[in-house]
């Protein structure tokens, strides 16, 4: 009988088939093993054992059957929804716990799971099912044994004690903590992050409870064990069937659950056995097969939301949202935010790029654009407004840094405030160093020069500041420092109508004191020249930052980066970080830290390399 799959031909490798043989030769082997075990059971018993189950168990056991695999179509909606898949939530839901009734009941889950999924959603390609069945079962996996090491620290459970179990949940989360933070490029795919994973969990241990108590109902009343025993042996019987990779678990499951459950009388744990495959694989199996064989619906092939036009930029280093991992998030007819997707959040970097302040629905589209890929929304370098309107809608805001601003018509070194500046800047012309402005830009130098740089400071920073690369400086104002007709500095500008900000500073080791001041310098008296009112020398460590940036503050490099940037006497404005709750602030701060100073995004798996692109939300 075929399943009326899509006319796309699918070859199933000859390896396929031949990893199914260790699985089944170990499924046959624990079926022995069980029959021996039972041979001296009666048969009648058992069948009676069946019609003693009642009405009531029946329905109890059916209904915590539907509970628990409306926990499992939920796997699907959250990883379709965080793949960005297009596919709606409850058509995943759906699709998701057909296939998973299929894939549990006939084996070689992978390739079942896979394909009835595809079936099921003729709009997405093969390889985005897979993809979908990979993510739920790596997932499912970890998330059981995390929850088996939970039920087995409840107490009086488990040979060694609750503590150690404890203990080891608590070393488990610790790890999977630090593996979605870090997303180690060794990982073949990248982890979900936080707010997924915790959604898993809370969904895996209904799933597997209601599984669980759906055996539970279906033993004879005067003989049950109490839920708290039975939840460890299911737990425990469920792990050794999926591993084992047999279909339904057949064998190792029930070779385990009768060793953990020895003093149950054998011919109605038989029949609760029984009536339990009947209720949780046999019956959502049919349901599944009947939603699989109805006629595919036409739909044309999933798609990425379209790039919104590009938007009238009023702040120009809104213009890091062309670097990959960064993006526009539109609010209202004509104003958007530059975001940036970190490992656990969606950072709104700076105020609107299109001009103003954060206000309600800035907010409300910033959040809602983070739970749809199940991550929390932060607002990170923004304008002490937007840190007002944050705090009136709930969150919590913290000053992280100061923007140092001049106003290039106005600018004068004949200042007392600028004397130490005035002496950089003869030590550069002392130097014979040469600045002009890059008409044609050398970009084997440049790389060399940043290539030099990031050797001595440990790697290229990113996320909120600018990547060198090529493309990147393409798009910028630029300003070159020679010496004896080498290049030995350079530093780039964001450019709008109305600002100009300070971007990449690369230097070179033998880079002349004062060079960079001369640039700087050199720009400041361009930008009067067209009557730019606004140069912006971005972003500087506070002089005394809060008490959870202290240790960032006092590192040699941001004491340098801040007497660079004051010895220009600049104007300067607070810059605060918010987020909805104070821990989700510190947990952001973390998460933005760890991608500036090892860029993850900038450089990801090919999955995740491609540039944001929302439209309004």
């Amino acid at each position: 009988m075929s399943f009326g799959f899509p006319a796309r031909s699918v070859g199933v490798p000859v390896r396929t088939l031949q990893k199914q043989v260790l699985p089944i030769g170990i499924a046959a082997l624990c079926v022995y093993l069980v029959l021996n075990r039972l041979d001296d059971v009666d048969l009648a018993e058992v069948t009676s054992s069946i019609k003693a189950v009642t009405p009531v168990q029946w329905i109890a056991a059916i209904l915590a059957t539907a509970v628990s695999f409306i926990a499992v179509g939920q796997y699907d909606a959250l990883f379709h929804r965080w793949l960005k898949t297009g596919v709606p939530g409850k058509r995943a839901a759906v699709s998701g716990a057909a296939a998973i009734a299929l894939a549990q009941t006939l084996g070689m889950g992978l390739a079942s799971g896979t394909l009835a999924r595809w079936r099921a959603l003729p709009e997405i390609s093969l390889a985005t099912s897979l993809k979908v069945t990979n993510y739920v079962s790596f997932s499912f996996m970890a998330g059981l044994g995390l929850f088996s090491i939970m039920v087995l620290a409840l107490p009086g459970a488990g040979e060694f004690g609750a503590t150690w179990y404890s203990l080891a949940a608590v070393v488990v989360v610790l790890m999977a903590v630090t593996l979605s933070f870090l997303q180690p490029r060794w990982l073949p795919i990248s982890l979900p992050p936080l707010r997924l994973s915790l959604r898993l969990i809370v969904l895996i241990s209904l799933d597997i409870a209601f599984a669980a108590l759906a055996l539970w109902v279906l033993l004879p009343v005067e003989q049950q064990p109490t839920f708290t025993v039975l939840l460890t042996v299911f737990t425990l019987s469920l792990g050794a069937g999926l591993l084992s990779g047999s279909p339904g678990g057949v064998g190792p499951f029930e070779l385990c659950l009768f060793t953990l459950m020895p003093g149950f009388p054998e011919p109605e744990l038989i029949a609760s056995v029984l009536a339990f495959r009947l209720v949780y694989y046999a019956l959502p199996a049919c349901l599944a097969f009947g939603v699989l064989v109805r006629p595919s619906m036409a739909f044309g092939e999933a798609t990425a939301p379209q790039s919104m036009a590009e938007p009238a930029l009023m702040r120009a280093e809104a213009k890091l949202a062309y670097q990959p991992g960064h993006g526009f998030l539109r609010f209202g007819a004509d104003r958007a935010l530059h975001i940036a997707k970190a490992s656990q959040t969606l950072v709104a970097i700076g105020d609107p790029a299109t001009g103003g302040t954060f206000g309600r629905d800035a907010i409300h589209t910033l959040s809602k654009a983070a739970d749809e890929v199940s991550i929390w929304p932060v607002i990170y370098k923004c304008s002490a407004r937007s840190a007002v309107a944050a705090r009136s809608h709930g969150w919590s805001a913290i000053p992280v840094s100061e923007e140092a601003w001049l106003s290039p018509r106005d600018f004068t070194l004949a200042t007392p405030a600028r004397r130490q500046l005035r002496r950089k800047l003869k030590q550069a012309a002392r130097e014979q160093v040469e600045v002009s402005l890059a008409e044609h830009l050398p970009i084997a130098d440049m790389t060399d020069v940043a290539q030099d740089w990031a050797h001595r400071v440990g790697g290229e920073r990113g996320f909120s500041m600018g990547v060198f690369s090529d493309a990147h400086v393409q798009k910028q104002r630029c300003y070159l420092a020679h010496r004896n007709g080498r290049l030995v500095a350079f530093v780039s500008f964001h450019t709008v109508a109305g600002e100009w900000t300070l971007d990449l500073m690369r230097s070179a080791s033998e880079m002349p004191d004062g060079t960079m001041h001369a640039l700087v310098v050199r720009a400041l008296e361009d930008a009067a020249n067209e009557g730019i009112p606004r140069l912006s020398l971005a972003a500087m460590p506070l002089e005394n930052p809060h008490f959870s940036l202290k240790a960032q503050g006092q590192s040699v490099s941001s004491k340098g980066l801040r007497r660079f940037k004051t010895s220009f006497a600049p104007r300067t404005e607070r810059l605060y970080a918010a987020a909805p709750s104070l821990p989700l602030l510190y947990l952001a701060g973390a998460d933005i830290a760890l991608r500036i100073v090892a860029p993850v995004i900038e450089h990801a798996r090919a999955e995740d390399a491609s540039q944001l692109e929302f439209q309004s939300a």
